[in-house]
């Protein structure tokens, strides 16, 4: 699923991260929950957006981690997201 595919001004839950390599280059994927069936779903971010290995496992160890996506708008072929 791409980024903008995602509701505009809706938070989606962050569930776990990775680093992945894409035909495109290195990025970071992401698991969200809130999908239309009420499950998961899967992006990948913005090549700009760059998260450290070491920031991914951290968060993805942590019980009680709260961060979200939301995505804003869409800027002709780019994406204005933000992490809360």
């Amino acid at each position: 699923m791409s980024v903008g595919d995602l509701s505009i001004g809706q938070l989606y839950p962050i569930i776990r991260m990775d680093n992945r390599e894409t035909q495109y280059g290195l990025a970071v994927h992401c698991v969200l929950e809130g999908g239309d069936d009420g499950g998961f779903m899967e992006v990948c971010l913005p090549r700009s957006i760059k998260i450290s290995d070491e920031d991914i496992l951290q968060f993805n160890q942590e019980g009680d981690k709260v961060l979200n996506l939301i995505f804003k708008e869409r800027r002709e072929r780019s994406f204005n997201i933000g992490l809360q």
